[in-house]
């Protein structure tokens, strides 16, 4: 009978995620990838090769008309001028392409993403580890429901934890638990 339950157990644990799986996704839940991270320090670094762009385009168009008189002569002129002016100017700042200035808030945002990932990833190992050693002790008899709810609670945390990595085990261990309960009400 032992054997059996042994193997029941075996069985059902590995269609359950794994230690490492779990911690994967709860670092990815908590702070999405760290791929996501270098990629954005490389777009921000060849991003500052692309010069700036500065055009301009000026237009001037003048009419005088001048009447008078000039030594003791009419004097009749009628000026008309127009006017074309344009500038187009690529500017790069080398300072930049050396370091971006961006690049030391990404450092720390990166740092910041890699701790949050690590908290993730070690609270998912602690709940992970607490819910399988609550799986192998499931009492039996009267105790059984309280330790069937004590493992849903610790299963819907790993589960919000990883973002629905356990939400077949944990509809498992529901039905499992309103079982039990069907049981104890007679």
């Amino acid at each position: 009978m032992l054997a059996f339950a042994l193997v029941v157990s075996i069985a059902f644990f590995e269609a359950e995620p794994g230690l490492e799986a779990t911690q994967q996704a709860a670092a990815h839940k908590a702070a999405g990838d760290s791929v996501d991270d270098a990629s954005r320090t490389l777009r921000a670094r060849r991003a500052h090769w692309a010069p700036v762009l500065h055009a301009q385009l000026g237009l001037k168009q003048d009419e005088r008309a001048r009447r008078g008189v000039f030594r003791s002569a009419p004097l009749i002129e009628d000026d008309t001028s127009a006017g074309r002016a344009g500038s187009v100017v690529l500017q790069w700042d080398f300072a930049q392409l050396i370091y971006a200035r961006e690049e030391s808030s990404l450092a720390l945002a990166h740092a910041h993403l890699a701790r949050l990932r690590t908290d993730a990833a070690s609270q998912a190992a602690k709940l992970w580890t607490q819910r399988r050693l609550k799986r192998l002790s499931l009492p039996s008899g009267a105790q059984r429901l309280g330790a069937a709810l004590e493992l849903i609670s610790l299963t819907a945390e790993l589960d919000a934890l990883t973002g629905g990595l356990f939400h077949d085990a944990l509809a498992r261990e529901e039905a499992e638990c309103a079982s039990l309960s069907g049981e104890a009400k007679p």
